[in-house]
């Protein structure tokens, strides 16, 4: 018999519920402890179908990304006279070289993207820019790793941690995951854990990742007349002793709603949601100390990382790119195929605009570092949009999932932490991201806001951000300072 298709999307349901992990082939289990909550408190599991569930992504790339004109050490100098010199992260308000560094409160829709902000043109419909944010301090230089995820009086643990902790009814393989890519500096990761103290691990290597999201890919065993609901159902009949009659009547419902999945799933396989694919992407350990293969390391990571949040493996996750003053070998083939220039050089001093012969070629090494950090975002954001949210099959993994790019530096050469690059993609429809109406995307500068103010300029303290975006989680970041207006409907 063929399982129908409002069976497929209740299980489908079921997963996205945390009730079921993902496993290989489209096969799923029924775990203990969310059946035997789903017993006792009699949860509806329509509400899984009803709309996606919020995911969110940190997406943090080291040593900056050009906020800063080339030569200019703060904020409000005028923009240089030839454009090669201007800064290349920030969008500008009306022509290119128009600098908006003072225009407080500026809202446009539809910006002018500039030469590094750009490689992300497939997805400025989807995007928000912010300007204004800012670390404690004006100049934390590279110790801003160890702030740019949470409060600035670092008292707290990081916000991925924090919201991965406090979701409701969330029951995920990882709470909030922790991966990217680091080859110097390895103590220097973004993510803590407990009161703030704790520094996370960060998974390295693509396939371990892969075994930590998905430690069951056994699939559907039947071996000996043995199915993979069978352990969860004999833990429930033992539950079943300790309960009282009006619970044990709501378990008996259950009980007979999986063993008719069960009867259905040994009829006819169900087929995943295209979005759920869980199969191991191409990487070798070999890559992992090879600066000319690090694009491909971080490309199986990014590949991973989609698939886990497609298959309701996790909710949260963060990205690291790289560790702040890094100063290792990167093959700069910017785009990963060899189609831009390409150079083998230490991304940490490209950034401060210490490596090349002349004038034309600092410039140039400065850009293309920055270039190559930003498409591995990049590569992320296609693996999003590739996927269908588990939750919705008609929208993409993107459409669900809000992925938040940053730096623990505004710009390498002058090493400060003021007007930090950011922008916000995706999660337009579970979070309500306010990208405006053009479909062009939308810039804003948040200056207006700050709760910082000095000789330098007006900036919102990044913990505001991290507030605000645990808000459209559904989660309170447990923060001092208030959270930011403007970003997400409905949250002010």
């Amino acid at each position: 018999m063929s399982i129908s298709v409002s069976r497929r999307r209740l299980l489908l349901g079921l997963a996205a519920a945390g009730g079921l992990g993902a496993l290989g082939a489209g096969a799923y289990y029924l775990n203990r402890a969310s059946l035997a909550r789903w017993a006792v408190d009699g949860r509806e599991l329509k509400g899984a179908l009803q709309g996606g569930k919020p995911k969110v992504v940190f997406v943090i790339l080291a040593d900056g990304l050009g906020t800063l004109n080339m030569n200019n050490w703060t904020p409000n100098q005028e923009p240089p006279s030839d454009p090669n010199e201007r800064q290349i992260w920030h969008p500008w308000d009306g022509e290119v070289g128009n600098n908006s560094y003072r225009s407080l409160g500026l809202d446009v829709e539809g910006p002018i993207l500039a030469m590094l902000s750009s490689e992300l043109e497939p997805y400025r419909s989807r995007s928000l820019y912010i300007r204004g944010a800012s670390l404690a301090g004006n100049y934390e230089a590279h110790n801003g790793w160890t702030s740019c995820l949470r409060d600035s009086r670092k008292q707290h643990a990081s916000i991925d941690h924090i919201i991965g902790q406090n979701l409701q009814n969330y029951t995920a393989t990882q709470k909030a995951v922790f991966c990217g890519h680091i080859s110097g500096n390895t103590t220097y990761r973004v993510s803590y854990s407990g009161g703030g103290t704790t520094i996370r691990d960060m998974q390295n290597n693509p396939h371990r990742l892969f075994a930590s999201l998905f430690p069951d890919q056994a699939g559907r065993s039947r071996s000996g007349g043995r199915h993979v609901f069978d352990p969860a159902l004999a833990d429930l009949r033992e539950l079943r002793e300790g309960m009282s009659p009006r619970e044990r009547q709501k378990l008996e419902s259950h009980l007979d709603a999986i063993e008719q999945v069960q009867n259905d799933l040994d009829g006819d396989p169900v087929e995943p949601s295209p979005g759920c694919d869980p199969t191991l992407p191409e990487f070798e350990e070999s890559w992992l100390s090879d600066h000319r293969r690090r694009a491909e390391v971080l490309a199986a990571t990014t590949s991973v990382l989609a698939t886990a949040l497609a298959c309701g493996a996790t909710r949260v996750a963060t990205l690291q790119v790289g560790a702040s003053s890094e100063n290792q070998a990167v093959y700069f083939d910017s785009y990963g195929d060899g189609t831009g220039p390409t150079f083998v050089d230490n991304a940490h001093e490209a950034a401060h605009q210490n490596r090349g012969s002349g004038p034309d070629e600092v410039r140039i090494l400065w850009q293309q570092s920055r270039v190559w950090y930003v498409n591995r975002l990049k590569a992320l954001l296609d693996d999003l949009a590739r996927h269908q949210d588990p939750d919705v099959p008609e929208d993409s993994l993107l459409d669900h999932t809000l992925v938040v790019v940053t730096s623990e530096l505004s710009d390498g050469r002058p090493e400060t932490s003021m007007d930090l690059p950011m922008v916000m993609i995706g999660g337009t429809k579970s979070h309500g991201l306010n990208v405006g109406n053009s479909n062009n995307g939308r810039f804003i500068h948040i200056g207006d806001q700050a709760d910082r103010k000095d000789e330098i300029g007006d900036y919102v303290s990044i913990e505001r951000i991290w507030t605000t975006v645990a808000q459209s989680m559904g989660v309170q970041s447990g923060y001092s300072l208030p959270p930011v207006s403007g970003i997400f409907s409905g949250v002010r």
